[in-house]
């Protein structure tokens, strides 16, 4: 059998989103109450226009875009992006992604590349707008353990800390030691080099994790003209004190978010994320960042002794609204309310969580943006497309379960062919004739049919599966090939886009990676794409 260098799949031959997403690509009557407009190249177009009649914060947003990438060299196409910001005929399209040791898994590299390709293709075909590409750092996220580690040859290399608070406000105590093992990692060669530049110009080379993960994506991704912005700001949140404060006193979020969930519960499909009654976190001195709840006629910040009467926290809010911080229910409004923003890029679970906002956007008289499901991606090395091929492993087959995929590859290559279906179908109309006839005799004949029927059927399942393990031990050596290749292409038994970290294929391909996979990035519509590098 001959693989395909390149396969691409859609939505529907994929077949591992949830019910929500995948009624949501093929565009079911059943979710259409939960977005604005469906992904396509007109509805960016229309999106665009509905959202610039709308967009008032264009002046504020670019004063803050200009400071934050002022400690960067830009690159021109990012100078060009950046002027062309404060136009009333630019756009944004987006993607966010937490601050993850060194991008973290391969789909970090997969979400932008996507906002890039699509901004390129839409500036060609339509010039009179100007379509930009930002990236949403998620520098408030408190979750450290989810960002502080990366994969690297099946090794984890983590950063440990015992820090509380916005990630981003971390400094780089011990970061150094981290790269000092993965360095001894690398081989002497040309792109391990430029790897170790990528490094030293960001992580060691910064005061917090958000200067680095700047830097880094910057050196990735800035000759592109990509965009880089911190949503933990001053100014921007200014912008956000009248949609805070209608959290605190009024929980609109909570009750509009939560008739969306009955909705999907009615309908089986899963839900993503779950409001709170507020939905904001306490920035206190830089070392936390918990919930404020609402207590004994008093809004507290959890594991800490701060609260505030009402009356204080509105003060609060008006005079440091750098000080809260939006969970996962408030991040996106707040994200289109500063950007003129019309489309979102995420992975499937984040989308299935923007699809329970739209009511409260409704609310908020925030336009809803179009949702985006990036695209996945596989990359098969030269050799593991030959081992593939050798082992007449299908594509398909491939995305079987691996107990699955060993049984039928040794099955379909075993010199001893045997129909247990056939048998067993033989087995089945012996027993319907026989039973046809216990019904006429009496009923201890008709029980002691049904019981040999259920003990022949077992029985020629036992031969069968004594069959297959004799195969397995008599193949031995193709099941142990087969299972090492699968833990290659499926390490920890995950896709490799959600663990294998852009360093391994670095080292091979250097900055060719990087265009590999933006040349297989369909902009636009969902794509699974399995491609063999050259």
């Amino acid at each position: 059998m001959e693989l395909a260098k390149t396969v691409f799949w859609d939505a529907e031959h994929y077949g591992k989103f949830s019910s929500l997403i995948r009624d949501y690509l093929s565009q079911s009557e059943k979710t259409a109450y939960l977005y604005n407009q469906f992904p396509s190249e007109s509805s960016l177009i229309s999106q665009a226009k509905e959202k610039l009649n709308q967009f008032s914060h264009r002046e504020t947003t670019y004063k803050v875009l200009k400071n934050q990438l002022s400690r960067l060299d830009l690159n021109p196409k990012q100078i060009e992006n950046l002027e062309k910001f404060k136009l009333s005929n630019s756009v944004t399209i987006t993607t966010g992604h937490q601050l993850n040791l060194l991008t973290g898994p391969l789909y970090f590299f997969h979400k932008i590349l996507q906002v890039l390709k699509c901004c390129e293709e839409m500036n060609q075909k339509h010039p009179e707008w100007n379509f930009i590409p930002v990236f949403w750092m998620a520098t408030e996220d408190h979750d450290f353990d989810e960002i502080n580690h990366f994969y690297f040859q099946n090794r984890k290399f983590v950063w440990n800390r015992n820090e509380k608070g916005a990630v981003g406000k971390l400094d780089l105590e011990g970061i150094s030691t981290v790269f000092e093992h993965f360095f001894a990692q690398l081989p002497n060669s040309q792109n391990a080099d430029s790897l170790k530049s990528l490094i030293e110009n960001s992580y060691l080379n910064a005061s917090n994790l958000t200067e680095a993960t700047q830097k880094l994506v910057h050196q990735l991704f800035g000759e592109m003209g990509l965009l880089m912005i911190d949503g933990d700001d001053k100014d921007l949140k200014q912008l956000m004190v009248p949609a805070f404060q209608e959290d605190l006193l009024k929980n609109t979020a909570f009750d509009l978010v939560e008739k969306t969930n009955e909705k999907l519960t009615e309908n089986n499909y899963p839900l993503q994320v779950h409001p709170r009654e507020i939905n904001l976190f306490y920035l206190g001195d830089g070392t936390i960042r918990e919930r404020i709840v609402w207590e004994n006629e008093r809004f507290k910040v959890l594991n800490s002794n701060i609260q505030f009467t009402e009356e204080e926290i509105l003060s609060e809010l008006n005079s440091n609204p750098e000080k809260f911080s939006p969970n996962v229910i408030l991040r996106p409004l707040y994200q289109e309310t500063v950007l003129p923003n019309i489309c979102y890029i995420g992975g499937s679970g984040e989308i299935a969580y923007w699809l329970q906002l739209k009511a409260f956007f409704d609310a908020q008289n925030v336009l809803f943006p179009i949702l985006s499901v990036r695209n996945s991606l596989l990359f098969l090395k030269k050799k593991q497309h030959s081992k593939l091929e050798k082992l007449d492993i299908s594509y398909e087959e491939l995305f079987l379960p691996l107990y699955e995929l060993v049984n039928r590859n040794i099955q379909h290559h075993s010199e001893v062919k045997v129909d247990f279906k056939s048998y067993e179908n033989q087995l089945e109309k012996i027993f319907d004739e026989l039973e046809t006839k216990a019904v006429q005799t009496d009923i201890s004949f008709s029980k002691m049919v049904l019981a040999q029927r259920t003990k022949q059927l077992k029985g020629l399942e036992k031969m069968k599966k004594r069959l297959l393990k004799a195969e397995k031990r008599k193949q031995s050596e193709r099941v142990e090939r087969i299972e090492k290749l699968y833990a290659e292409i499926f390490p920890n038994g995950n896709l490799q886009e959600r663990i294998q970290n852009f360093s391994e294929f670095w080292l091979e391909y250097g900055t060719q990676f990087t265009e590999e996979i933006y040349s297989e990035i369909q902009p636009i519509e969902f794509h699974f794409t399995i491609k063999t590098l050259p």
